[in-house]
């Protein structure tokens, strides 16, 4: 085996432990954490890819010169006048790696060799996770990832005291959930360089950041005793903040496909950690939702026409260089997804595939959708944030809403 500094490659001769979903988890155990980078097999005469792909002005901008060329890396310099002429959903395309995904995806599965080098398969390590939830001998209806910071304590006790609340109203639906956290930042505070911009980053994240600095030992203390006494943290290698929710993302994919019954389950929750879930709902969505549909599509509040926020001094904030179009591809807002079980391999091994160094998570999501072909559907009872306020005297009970709603 050799290794690539962003990726996992073996070549030829055949290893069938270098595929993706691993065969079984003790493939992927290291000194008793998780290697979660995907395992590719490179072809003799793979392509390294250094070269930017070209394309054709005409084939991604309604423009009359035929013959000039352009590849993603320049899309930020051109002219703001020629986005009014953008062919959309042409021009997601061309985010990178602009690759054959399901051919790719479909031969790492096999355990084949590929003929594009990962760009993006960065070295990622989960460092501890759960032995009651996707753990051999273990069974669940539904499997939750929760989104949450390291630092956010007393968030992990009220999300644990209403589920407990939920399993004693639905003693029927046997739940396993994890909180899904990174590792403290060891400097910087709530100060942050985005695109060349200093941000500040305000709130909760960023005021945790800050009481934090200098403390990371006693954070690493409360969470070995949160998993000795709860057993309901899946902890990756990388810094937990705001910034690096794509990397937990990834994180969670890799961990879904790579631990998780998808025989069993149909599809699974990721939620954020300010959100609460309906039990009572979410059972009612998935006997009047066709089976195929769980487990092929990605259910969500989808943005369907959300524009990209250009000022450096939101959080949300996309530049040119990473994002040069200014409508979003289709996404799953981030504040919850149900996805599919029969797309979550898909979805782990195209992450490898799909630049996510920095964009927000959301929409990396959507642009994995749109790479591999998936549906995205829209949930009407899925509120985000202050949206359930518009609902409240609704007929119809919200399957996912901010935590006010439920209180």
């Amino acid at each position: 085996m050799y290794r690539f500094p962003t990726a996992n490659i073996r070549n030829l001769p055949y290893d069938e432990s270098c595929k993706w979903p691993p065969s079984d988890v003790s493939n992927i155990t290291v000194d008793g954490t998780y290697d979660i980078a995907i395992c590719v097999r490179l072809s003799r005469d793979f392509i390294l890819d250094n070269q930017p792909k070209k394309y054709l002005l005409s084939d991604l901008f309604n423009v009359s010169e035929v013959n000039e060329t352009v590849t993603f890396n320049n899309l930020p310099y051109l002219p703001r006048e020629i986005w009014k002429k953008v062919k959309y959903p042409r021009i997601y395309d061309t985010y990178p790696q602009d690759v054959p995904m399901k051919e790719i995806v479909a031969n790492i599965k096999a355990g084949r060799p590929v003929s594009y080098l990962p760009k993006y398969n960065f070295p990622i390590t989960i460092l501890e996770t759960s032995k009651s939830v996707c753990s051999e001998g273990t069974e669940h209806d539904l499997v939750i990832i929760v989104k949450n910071a390291i630092y956010s304590t007393t968030v992990r006790s009220e999300f644990r005291d209403y589920m407990k609340n939920q399993s004693h109203m639905h003693p029927e639906i046997k739940v396993g959930y994890v909180f899904s956290v990174g590792l403290p930042r060891s400097h910087g505070g709530r100060q942050f360089i985005r695109a060349g911009h200093p941000v500040n980053l305000t709130g909760p994240a960023g005021d945790m950041l800050e009481h934090y600095v200098g403390k990371e030992n006693e954070l690493m203390e409360t969470i070995k005793n949160e998993i000795v006494m709860y057993d309901d943290i899946l902890l990756g290698d990388y810094e937990d903040t705001y910034f690096n929710l794509s990397w937990k993302t990834v994180t969670n994919l890799r961990w879904l496909s790579a631990f998780c019954d998808k025989i069993r389950n149909d599809f699974f929750m990721i939620i954020d950690d300010d959100h609460r879930m309906n039990l009572s709902a979410i059972l009612e969505f998935k006997k009047s939702t066709p089976t195929s549909d769980l487990r092929t599509f990605i259910h969500g509040k989808i943005g369907f026409h959300d524009a990209a926020w250009r000022s450096p001094l939101g959080k949300w904030y996309l530049s040119y260089n990473e994002v040069p179009w200014n409508v979003m591809s289709p996404y799953p807002r981030g504040m919850s997804q149900l996805i599919g079980a029969d797309i979550v391999d898909d979805m782990a091994i195209a992450s490898a595939y799909t630049r996510y160094n920095y964009i927000n998570e959301d929409v990396f999501l959507g642009l994995i959708a749109r790479k591999l072909g998936i549906t995205l559907k829209n949930v009407n009872n899925m509120y985000e944030h202050g949206d359930y306020l518009k609902h409240m005297k609704d007929k119809k009970s919200a399957m996912v809403a901010l935590k006010a709603y439920f209180s």
